[in-house]
C-alpha cells in the first residue's frame, strides 16, 4: 500500500503562514526577515493540532506567493494586464491561480503589499 498522502494546509494553517510573510514581515522576498525555522515554529505555536508537514507545506506555499507577488506587480506596473479595475482584477485572478486557498481580503492584501515592494 503506498504512503498516504499529505493533507494540504488548511485554511487557518495559510493564513497564519500568510499573516507571517505578508502582514508582519512587510519586506519584498529579497530582504532578510525571519528565517523558515523561526517561521515554521510561529506557525506550529498557534496551531498545535496541526501537521509539521501541513504548516511547513502552508510556509512554502506563502513564501512562493510572496515570490509571485513580485513579479505579477512588476508585471502589472508595466502595463501587462491592461489599466483600470480590469486589470487589477487580471492580477488578482493570476495570484488565485498561482496560490489557491486564501480569501480575497488575503489576495487584495498581498496585492497591496506586492505593488508597495515594487514601488522601490
Amino acid at each position: 500500500m503506498p504512503p498516504a498522502q499529505p493533507q494540504p494546509p488548511t485554511p487557518a494553517v495559510m493564513s497564519i503562514a500568510f499573516d507571517l510573510v505578508f502582514r508582519k514581515g512587510r519586506s519584498p522576498p529579497s530582504c532578510p526577515s525571519l528565517d523558515n525555522v523561526d517561521l515554521l515554529n510561529r506557525i506550529r505555536d498557534k496551531v498545535q493540532n496541526e501537521s509539521p508537514a501541513m504548516c511547513r507545506d502552508a510556509l512554502i506555499r506563502i513564501q512562493r506567493l510572496s515570490h509571485d507577488v513580485y513579479d505579477v506587480c512588476n508585471a502589472f506596473r508595466e502595463g501587462e494586464y491592461g489599466s483600470g479595475d480590469a486589470a487589477m482584477e487580471t492580477a488578482l485572478d493570476l495570484l488565485k491561480k498561482k496560490c489557491p486557498g486564501l480569501s480575497d481580503e488575503e489576495y487584495r492584501t498581498a496585492f497591496a503589499v506586492g505593488m508597495m515592494w515594487t514601488a522601490f
